[in-house]
């Protein structure tokens, strides 16, 4: 029994030694400084941590003999031999300033800076450090805060805090759960986490959040490490906010000056400023810190500045295996300020490698070495027995003393080409582009006590954020059913809300009601900006729209839909129902009807928007819309009969009917008579063939569609299939056979075949830039009984404003006047970029609007080749684009115009 005691006592002492020690002290500078968020790294153990924003460190670790890094962006790291055998142990470290000095061999005969010889080798190789690893397991602690220095009054009246039993909510004059809390300047909040992360290239995540602590209002109590963990600067856009300084095209954007180099352990270290050519908020300044040899980040310190405020982001390489440098700290610091509300917010991390693998089939090149005493082999490994042809093309680049611009465009191509290949082959071949982050929460992993976040928390809290923690607390308590302290929880009184006026509200505005069996009722409401409209034809007409849904749990869906509008002149009762059944959303089959009775435009291919339309024609007398009455009835179904390759069949029977003016009201000059209903167009000219004029008629047509995108990627979610991208266009194909049947003074049946061929693509190419191009061609069989309903009705738009965007338009032809039963051949070029003309000049540069060069031309009987070139900015305060266009006739300068497009969609 002894014996068996001591050996218990021996495995807790054991235990107890092997996870009790902390190492901790204060990091600062010769002149007695604290160095906020210095890094302090582990080598035997690949893991790091940061010291807070007095200089202080904490870090708990196993017993044993480490060697201890202690660096900070422009100090000379220190390497110190720590020994911990069962006590803590206090290390303090003064860090010296680290100085960078130009060698001789760095000047360049030609008088180009030297950075530019390094930025294109790390430019060129950004590709391979982007995929080098194809495996690694890390520890993550992350921690944020958020200190509110000001808020309007405005704001701050309709921010409050809910207090609930289970914590708090952030709400906007809702009604209260039990106190509120008025968000007030001096307010700070904390969250951390403690996580594991598991990679598996090349993009597959798994997180399992072990522990989570937050002060934030429930709605930020969802903390996910997953956005800093996945972003890169070897990425040419980091996170959708800004350019990367090692995109392909950084040159187009940036300028870089050598600061100098300094010998840091084994390893020469460039220092180089990014300087932006513009000032821009998708740009970046500040510093990069690039190794000699192996043009990889060492460290980088850049800033960019949004619309939300200043946003600083410090990252900290060290190689955690094999010369693979991995980042093992991050730091961002975020000054918000936006519309009155100023804030500081401040994100780090900590990261511990347990696990890392190469990617062995992306090969290193064979220059990317450095020799060193004590230096470990190497793990990594190839299959391959040949070199293939563009591997030897990198090496034989990389062994330049100095790359050109040709050299490292070229450079970056053939490693992102080798990248792509290294890709698992049944990823290649699988199109179904899978959500491969996983999220796991362990249970009560936010129950953590006090005692368990000072174990494991690497990163020491700052006054302000335990005093976060404390006033959390104190609330906590206080919605527990204890006394809340008056200097944590203030009550506001608020009225309570009349029952009758929300339902006013929504019978008037609109409203949503839906329920857990999957039944959707959607109201469009009394006052709806589509629901009121002007023409010459109806007069005011006015409308009520539903929407009514019902989905199963097999994945179906039904969607039935009326309409009902009323012609105030024509004393017209107009309608229209759509009703849809859903009952394959992976295959997208579906069986749709409608049918109704309505005025219709003429222009069934784009023309004159009506709340345009309405506008012109009280104000100015100007009638843009043409109309007719139709009946109708539309079945149809359609499907995708294999991935990327979708069937359409329709059938539609329409009873038409002309329509005239009804009304000559107007606003203003009503003395003017409004111009008939009728297009102006060429085919319906006296002297054209009498066939092409509207009359009654009844349609029947038959229609089949394919449409075929090779290659097709795609997502799904929850049972649905959501197409995504391909590398190739989309080719569509649509045959349409139709029957007319004119009044009994003119017998027999009028046929005809229309066939039209169609590809288009929209693609990115760059940061922040796209390409988009369409090119259709059609003709009829035979045109001669055609009449102008079954034109083919080219989208043209020459109002000065336009409301929502036109994607394949031309600016400057008349409405109606494109239309044409003959072959005709249509292309639309459309090129987007952040930076051409105008955003170079100061004052446009910082801001996010686009520029837009745009090709359109036309060929048919009577516009054999007519041209339009355009120029615009786009997200003109993220929803409007104003552009001016040319047209040319047979490269006959034609008109000129300008048009505004407001965007609301």
């Amino acid at each position: 029994m002894k014996h068996i005691i001591l050996t218990v006592l021996l495995v807790l002492m054991t235990t107890v030694l092997l996870h009790a020690q902390i190492l901790k002290g204060k990091i600062t500078s010769q002149s007695g400084d604290p160095i906020q968020y210095a890094t302090v790294y582990i080598q035997e153990l690949r893991q790091g941590t940061t010291s807070n924003t007095k200089g202080d460190y904490e870090i708990s670790l196993p017993a044993g003999k480490y060697t201890v890094i202690y660096q900070s962006l422009g100090y000379q790291p220190i390497y110190v031999n720590i020994f911990l055998s069962g006590e803590n142990v206090l290390k303090d470290v003064i860090l010296p300033l680290q100085y960078y000095e130009i060698p001789e061999v760095r000047i360049s005969a030609s008088g180009e800076d030297p950075a530019y010889i390094i930025m294109r080798k790390a430019i060129g190789l950004a590709p391979y450090y982007l995929n080098n690893v194809s495996y690694y397991k890390a520890e993550v602690y992350l921690k944020g805060n958020l200190v509110i220095n000001k808020i309007p009054k405005l704001l701050q009246k309709s921010m409050k805090i809910e207090s609930s039993g289970n914590g708090t909510s952030v709400s906007a004059g809702s009604k209260p759960k039990s106190e509120e809390k008025l968000f007030k300047a001096g307010d700070s909040f904390l969250m951390e986490s403690f996580n594991e992360i598991e990679f598996t290239a090349p993009d597959k995540y798994f997180q399992r959040m072990i522990s989570y602590n937050s002060t934030f209002p429930s709605q930020g109590n969802e903390i996910s490490p997953m956005s800093f963990i996945q972003a890169s600067f070897y990425q040419p856009i980091l996170a959708e906010m800004a350019i990367s300084p090692l995109a392909p095209n950084a040159f187009s954007h940036y300028n870089y000056k050598y600061l100098g180099s300094s010998l840091q352990g084994n390893f020469t270290i460039n220092k180089i400023q990014v300087i932006p050519k513009r000032k821009s908020q998708q740009l970046f300044e500040g510093t990069i810190y690039i190794i000699e040899d192996l043009w990889c980040l060492q460290s980088v310190d850049l800033t960019n500045e949004n619309l939300m405020g200043k946003v600083r982001i410090q990252q900290l390489y060290v190689p955690v295996q094999d010369e693979i440098w991995m980042p093992v700290s991050h730091r961002f610091e975020i000054n918000i300020g936006i519309i009155g509300f100023k804030a500081d917010a401040g994100y780090g991390s900590s990261v511990k490698y347990t696990e890392v693998r190469p990617n062995l089939s992306l090969q290193k090149p064979a220059t990317l070495s450095i020799d060193y005493p004590g230096k470990q082999g190497t793990s990594q490994k190839t299959s391959d027995t040949i070199v293939s042809k563009s591997k030897q093309q990198i090496n034989k680049i990389l062994e330049k003393d100095k790359l050109s611009n040709r050299d490292m465009s070229k450079l970056a191509r053939l490693v992102e080409k080798e990248s792509e290949k290294s890709v698992n082959d049944s990823n290649r071949k699988n199109f179904e582009i899978k959500d491969n982050t996983t999220q796991i929460v362990e249970k009560d992993a936010d129950k953590r006590d006090s005692s368990y976040w000072a174990r494991i928390r690497p990163i020491p809290l700052s006054d302000i954020e335990i005093r976060s923690i404390k006033i959390s607390d104190s609330i906590k308590s206080a919605t527990s059913g204890k006394e809340p302290k008056p200097d944590t929880i203030q009550a506001v009184k608020k009225k309570k809300k009349s029952k009758f006026g929300g339902t006013v509200r929504e019978i008037v505005f609109g409203y949503s009601w839906s329920d857990t069996a999957g039944f959707r009722f959607t109201n469009g409401g009394l006052i709806d900006m589509k629901s009121i409209s002007f023409n010459t034809v109806d007069g005011f007409n006015y409308g009520l729209n539903f929407n009514i849904s019902k989905s199963w749990k097999n994945n179906t869906t039904f969607t039935f839909s009326p309409d009902i509008r009323y012609a105030l002149s024509r004393k017209q009762l107009m309608w229209g129902i759509y009703t849809n059944y859903q009952f394959d959303k992976v295959k997208h089959r579906q069986l749709f009807l409608r049918a109704g009775a309505k005025s219709k435009d003429i222009n069934n291919g784009g023309g004159i928007n009506p709340l345009i339309n309405t506008l012109t024609s009280l104000f100015q007398k100007r009638n843009y819309l043409k109309l007719y009455e139709s009946r109708y009835l539309t079945f149809g179904y359609s499907s995708e009969i294999v991935n990327g390759l979708t069937l359409e069949l329709r059938t539609d029977y329409e009873n038409r009917r002309v329509l005239q003016n009804t009304t000559n009201f107007s606003f203003l000059n009503s003395s003017k008579v409004y111009s008939d209903n009728t297009p102006d167009n060429s085919y319906l000219s006296p002297e054209s063939n009498p066939i092409n004029a509207l009359d009654n008629q009844k349609h029947l047509d038959f229609l089949a569609k394919i449409s075929y995108i090779p290659l097709q990627r795609y997502r799904i979610n929850k049972g649905v299939k959501i197409p995504v991208s391909s590398d190739w266009p989309t080719f569509d194909l649509t045959w349409q056979h139709g029957i007319n049947k004119f009044s009994e003074f003119t017998p027999g049946l009028r046929r005809f075949d229309m066939f039209r061929v169609e590809v288009s693509r929209n693609s990115s190419i760059g940061a922040f830039s796209s390409f988009r191009w369409r090119i259709r061609a059609a003709g009829f069989l035979d045109n001669r009984d055609l009449t102008f309903y079954d034109f083919f009705h080219i989208n043209s738009q020459p109002f000065p404003l336009l409301l929502n965007n036109y994607e394949d338009a031309f600016m400057i032809p008349y409405f109606y006047s494109l239309s044409t039963p003959e072959f005709y051949v249509e292309t639309h070029l459309k090129y987007t970029t952040p930076y051409l003309l105008l955003k170079l000049l100061p004052g446009l540069s910082n801001t996010l609007m686009r520029e837009n060069i745009s090709l359109s031309y036309l060929g048919s009987r009577f516009h054999p080749n007519y041209t339009e070139i355009g120029y615009s900015i786009s997200k003109i305060l993220f929803l409007g684009e104003l552009g001016v266009y040319c047209g040319f006739d047979d490269v006959k300068y034609r008109s000129v115009g300008v048009r505004a497009v407001l965007r609301f969609d």
